[in-house]
């Protein structure tokens, strides 16, 4: 079994636009998909030249769906939204419909409303607030997508959780323990703070695991994908699921300004710190970029570039195990 992680949109709220013509450069909204793969699986489908076993996509912002199909990757089957800001959400349309008309395609079911009765709708996941809030909430924007994808909300934080594949619902992993019947990832939601726009905001932690080899234990990896916050509780920083992830992807919308609601990159490779000990190998990808906030406070004379990302970065990771890296928008990165 391999893993990726898929960075289809990496730019800020209103996407992220560098320097002046002719070498300007777009960044799309945030969206990240973990995808499992495995070359022996004769049922699943063949994404980037793997067997797909599992796809789980973090947030939605244009043009995720748009990159995925360029690049040739199928539908998730599993949506997670960290938080109900446009910018992780914009796509979200344009996700549930395009997966229900591929099936109708690949079925070669013409009627809607049957492939609606036939098809499983997209499970999107997120905290109870995050969807269900009355005014800033999800539903509140994308309520009449019933039908093509299937509201879940999960009430407990800090709680492992399974995602059955027949029917794309939700249980403790305690209870689905040794079910046959389940994707190969689970997975805990964190809370944090971001703004008073943003209800159930919160981080996720996906655990795979995977035998090393004949006779050998069985091996955890875990990645973490952070939304977008302004601070968390202390309780939430030492979690010790955070410790040691093979990845980390890292929101980070400005490199020192520290505005009203996103923590500065200084601020949050704080954090990396705090979890990588040095011992084991992580990859941070830096995600959301904007960078405008620094031009604003001064900080440098122009929108940063990935040039002074990448310099942030490399700063700010000080252990020689961590590698920190500009995350591109359709980039895909393995996991060791």
């Amino acid at each position: 079994m391999k893993m990726e992680v898929c960075t289809w949109g990496t730019g800020g709220p209103f996407g992220r636009e560098l320097g002046v013509a002719p070498k300007r450069r777009r960044r799309g909204h945030t969206s990240t998909s973990i995808i499992l793969s495995d070359e022996d699986s004769g049922e699943a489908e063949v994404v980037g030249g793997h067997k797909a076993a599992a796809h789980f996509m973090i947030d939605a912002g244009a043009p995720s769906v748009e990159t995925m199909v360029e690049k040739g990757v199928s539908a998730p089957d599993v949506l997670f939204l960290t938080h109900p800001h446009f910018d992780h959400i914009s796509d979200l349309d344009r996700l549930a419909n395009s997966r229900m008309r591929g099936l109708m395609v690949k079925s070669a079911i013409r009627d809607f409303d049957e492939a609606k009765r036939l098809f499983c709708p997209l499970p999107v996941i997120g905290t109870e607030d995050c969807l269900n809030h009355p005014r800033d909430g999800v539903l509140a924007r994308f309520g009449y997508l019933e039908g093509l994808v299937r509201w879940t909300p999960i009430s407990d934080y800090d709680l492992w959780h399974s995602v059955r594949r027949s029917d794309c619902t939700i249980a403790a992993s305690t209870a689905t323990a040794g079910a046959e019947d389940t994707f190969p990832l689970e997975f805990k939601a964190l809370p944090v703070r971001h703004s008073k726009h943003a209800p159930g905001s919160c981080l996720f932690i996906f655990r795979f695991r995977s035998e090393e080899g004949p006779g050998e234990r069985e091996a955890t990896r875990n990645v973490v994908v952070s939304g977008d916050f302004k601070s968390m509780d202390e309780e939430v920083m030492k979690n010790p699921d955070l410790l040691d992830p093979a990845c980390i992807v890292l929101d980070a919308n400005n490199i020192r300004a520290k505005g009203s609601y996103h923590a500065s990159l200084e601020e949050e490779m704080a954090l990396i710190d705090r979890w990588c000990s040095g011992d084991e190998e992580v990859l941070v990808l830096l995600n959301h970029l904007s960078g405008f906030g620094d031009f604003l406070e001064g900080h440098y004379d122009h929108v940063p570039d990935d040039e002074d990302w990448e310099a942030a970065g490399a700063k700010f990771a000080t252990r020689s195990m961590v590698k920190a890296r500009v995350a591109e928008d359709g980039g895909c990165y393995r996991i060791k």
